[in-house]
């Protein structure tokens, strides 16, 4: 699986309306292409950010759908958006879970060996999911990377914000074991409220 994420800041003020333009019309644009799997909103709306996901079966067919709906997005995150990055992942490892409404959403950044990239997903796989699954609240997981710069991405989803905010020091003892396991470096680590999550059938 392949996984495209967009990752806008700006004005909190401005960034209610980006969100409702896009839960209007994102999943209905997204799962016209062809290869669409499914598709995750995410946003602070105290710092003005926003990051969405949406999930492919195939590189081909997210390159497609980019080519086919950039200009669209580009419209629903005006005005709010002053910047936008994109990137493209492969999926190492995933658990979706359930949608949820007023869940909490934690990404972590990280960079690794290109050597260790293998042994990183299993540590992942092996120890650091089961870990995480086991915090109450647990929702769901994922592992993206990125092969040609070296970094990845883990997100996690947690049912609601009381059990988001109390997983904090759990998931922090998972994250530092995991990465003095594996040898990647943290450089990054924020917090969204779950905005809308979609799967297709």
């Amino acid at each position: 699986m392949y996984v495209r994420t967009v990752y806008a800041t700006g004005d909190p003020a401005l960034l209610e309306d980006s969100l409702d333009a896009l839960r209007g019309e994102s999943v209905e644009l997204l799962s016209g292409q062809p290869g669409y799997r499914g598709y995750g909103l995410f946003a602070n709306r105290q710092l003005g950010t926003l990051t969405m996901a949406s999930w492919w079966d195939t590189p081909e067919h997210e390159a497609a759908s980019d080519t086919a709906l950039a200009d669209r997005r580009d419209t629903l995150l005006v005005p709010f958006a002053a910047t936008v990055a994109v990137n493209r992942w492969d999926v190492a490892a995933a658990e979706p879970g359930p949608a949820v409404e007023n869940g909490g959403f934690r990404l972590t950044r990280f960079a690794y060996d290109p050597a260790a990239v293998d042994g990183v997903v299993k540590g992942f796989e092996e120890s650091g999911l089961p870990a995480i699954r086991e915090i109450d609240g647990y929702v769901g997981a994922a592992m993206l990377i990125d092969r040609e710069r070296s970094v990845g991405v883990v997100g996690t989803i947690f049912a609601d914000r009381q059990a988001f905010a109390a997983s904090r020091a759990a998931q922090a003892a998972v994250r530092s074991a995991a990465s003095k396991a594996s040898g990647t470096v943290i450089y990054g680590m924020e917090e969204f409220d779950v905005v809308l999550l979609h799967r297709s059938q």
